[in-house]
């Protein structure tokens, strides 16, 4: 367990954790929605989240703001340098974001 911790407290592990926890924010997101909809995660993954311009900028911020409850985590236990690498994906994400509603027109 030791050896987890120290690599979680790093850069390269804020970073893969961030990767992670937009992934399973993700899969939260489309399961709950594929929920709501009656309809399956996949039809939510191909359709929704690949094909429409509209969404896909809601979806990837959504995904993302999961990493907040992971920073908290991280602030709370002093990890700073895994919080310096979960921030700086996140801060990643954001002109993926602006390009997605560019994309869309709605920015």
């Amino acid at each position: 367990m030791n050896g987890m911790r120290k690599f979680l407290d790093t850069i390269l592990g804020g970073i893969t954790t961030g990767i992670l926890g937009t992934l399973l924010g993700f899969l939260i997101l489309g399961a709950y929605w594929s929920y709501s909809n009656s309809v399956e995660l996949t039809y939510f993954i191909e359709n929704i989240a690949s094909r429409s311009l509209l969404y896909r900028d809601s979806i990837l911020t959504i995904s993302t703001l999961f990493n907040v409850g992971i920073f908290y985590v991280g602030i709370r236990a002093e990890w700073w340098r895994f919080c310096r690498g979960l921030l700086m994906f996140i801060m990643a994400t954001v002109p993926l974001i602006i390009y997605f509603q560019m994309q869309a027109g709605i920015s």
